[in-house]
């Protein structure tokens, strides 16, 4: 399977407020904390460039919720660059429109989080990031099925424990180790093996 374009997988980790802990995180109501990407070749899937960053939140804290989940705590975003820096950096780091596709497993928050956050900051999220997104948790989906596993409840961890993926080096819920792992997904797809764990 070979691309027309190199892939960026990005995975994202963001604060809540309180009422949103249970999972029905809004992305309006939500601040970046930690941008984590990884570049895959578009003809080997390897993984050829990494990008981590943390973020200071503007308008909504690092909860002790998110902390839980993330490892993040409050102290270690405090000194971060605002997103005005870090969303430029990363959007210089994956390039002009059209030399990349970009993906995420959830693209559904990702995507619009991190256009939002661009917006906000008056980066131009566009001149960078063309149309929509590879969805990863669908890719997922099709394996599973093709290997006669249940496809509801879909998580990142579970899906690799199915794709019989040693997850030791992987720091699940950052955002960087969480990208490899959904690049790990796109490479079992295709390759039948993992490239990079």
């Amino acid at each position: 399977m070979q691309y027309t374009t190199d892939i960026v997988i990005i995975d994202l980790e963001a604060t809540c407020p309180e009422s949103d802990e249970g999972g029905n995180n809004s992305v309006e109501r939500s601040n970046i904390i930690e941008i984590g990407a990884v570049r895959l070749d578009r003809k080997s899937l390897e993984i050829v460039e990494t990008f981590s960053e943390l973020v200071r939140p503007h308008e909504y804290p690092v909860t002790p919720f998110i902390t839980k989940l993330t490892s993040i705590t409050p102290e270690m975003v405090a000194d971060a660059d605002p997103f005005t820096e870090v969303g430029q950096r990363f959007l210089d780091w994956y390039g002009p429109r059209n030399k990349a596709i970009i993906g995420a497993f959830g693209a559904y928050y990702d995507i619009p989080l991190l256009r939002r956050e661009c917006d906000a900051s008056g980066l131009d999220f566009r001149s960078h990031i063309a149309g929509g997104a590879f969805d990863i948790r669908a890719v997922a989906t099709v394996w599973l099925a093709q290997h006669h596993h249940r496809t509801s409840g879909l998580r990142l961890e579970s899906i690799l424990e199915k794709m019989e993926i040693d997850m030791t080096s992987l720091a699940m819920h950052r955002a960087v180790d969480d990208a490899r792992a959904a690049a790990i997904v796109l490479q079992v797809h295709h390759l039948g093996y993992a490239l990079s764990v």
